[in-house]
């Protein structure tokens, strides 16, 4: 294959089969958000091949499910697979109780306060996505083959034995090319995929499901709740917002520095306390480098003391590589979010600052 790839062909080719291929569940538009998500917190040369754990995929299709598992007004718990029998989202809601019995609130948190109850969730989930998304991602139909342009799946079928995967090391490769490209278009295809997603759950659901109050539920409202880390994150900064100094007040926020509609990371690295100007005005806005430097650059000991308390993981090297892989994809001249009203411009490079 040639390892020059146009990230717009990638795109287009994952936008087409998409389209034009059958959706029985929502688990093909999850795996490839995870793929797009792994491929942009491992940043790659342009023409490296990049081999990608099941399992990691498995942990961030638990996190796109989490969310979407609570009860949606007037409607229930809403069904995201038209097969019926256990689905993903079932095991992503006991889970999600588990962590509820322990008094956790994010996956992240309870895959680090019970690694093996979570171990045996997280393989059934993985044999799930290697026997039916990742099967299926490449072919238009259910038996139909399709080009295998992302990763080869000759060996992959709806009935993998855990020998196979064994033999595969739990893995698919990304083509030569394929994970750069994957990263570059991640931000274009996310709000694609998203849409697909809501357009998916109103059909498979009879109640009359509002798309806007839909797709906040499923990608926006409600993701976690980051109130156990406000007080001891704002006792960290001496009482002042993160962004601009300022004495912070009652309604303080808990900020994602890196937004989570760019990357999902909850870890304590990518947390911070800001007032409610700043928070609001960042939004969804990349923020200058600099910001991410110093979330980056504060002493492990402190957070990590936090981090015990509230059994909460940091997730450095996540943060990390996510941050080298949005400002490496994102095109000189992006508006970056400095403080309130005031932005700067992309320059190339910037992504370099966060590379390992």
């Amino acid at each position: 294959m040639d390892t020059q790839v146009d990230p717009l062909e990638i795109g287009a080719r994952c936008a087409e089969l998409l389209a034009t291929g059958r959706r029985v569940a929502t688990y093909k538009l999850a795996v490839l958000s995870a793929l797009l998500q792994h491929c942009l917190e491992h940043p790659t040369a342009p023409g490296e091949a990049l081999r990608v754990p099941i399992a990691d995929l498995a942990d961030r299709v638990v996190d796109l499910y989490w969310p979407q598992v609570r009860t949606f007004s007037g409607a229930g718990v809403l069904r995201q697979n038209e097969q019926g029998g256990r689905s993903l989202p079932d095991v992503v809601r006991e889970l999600r109780a588990a962590a509820h019995a322990a008094g956790l609130s994010t996956p992240a948190q309870l895959r680090a306060a019970r690694p093996e109850a979570y171990a045996r969730s997280r393989r059934e989930v993985a044999r799930t996505l290697a026997q039916q998304p990742l099967t299926a991602l490449q072919r238009t139909g259910t038996t139909t083959p399709g080009t295998p342009f992302l990763y080869d799946d000759a060996w992959m079928h709806k009935k993998l034995t855990t020998a196979e995967l064994d033999a595969h090391g739990w893995s698919v490769q990304l083509h030569p090319g394929v994970p750069a490209a994957l990263a570059r278009v991640a931000g274009l295809l996310q709000p694609v995929l998203q849409q697909w997603w809501v357009a998916d759950v109103q059909r498979m659901n009879a109640a009359d499901l509002q798309a806007p109050d839909l797709h906040g539920f499923l990608f926006g409202a409600d993701r976690a709740d980051l109130t156990p880390v406000r007080a001891p994150l704002a006792d960290l900064q001496a009482g002042r917002c993160f962004y601009c100094e300022r004495p912070l007040r009652e309604d303080t926020h808990v900020d994602h520095v890196l937004p989570w509609s760019r990357v999902a990371v909850d870890g304590l690295v990518n947390l911070v306390a800001a007032d409610r100007r700043c928070n609001l005005a960042k939004s969804a806005t990349l923020p200058a480098p600099d910001h991410v430097v110093r979330a980056l650059d504060r002493p492990d000991t402190d957070l990590r003391a936090i981090a015990a308390t509230l059994r909460w993981p940091l997730e450095r090297e996540r943060v990390a590589g996510a941050a080298a892989g949005l400002y490496a994809t994102s095109p000189p001249g992006t508006p970056l979010w400095r403080e309130p009203g005031v932005f700067e411009l992309l320059r190339a490079g910037d992504g370099a600052r966060f590379a390992a």
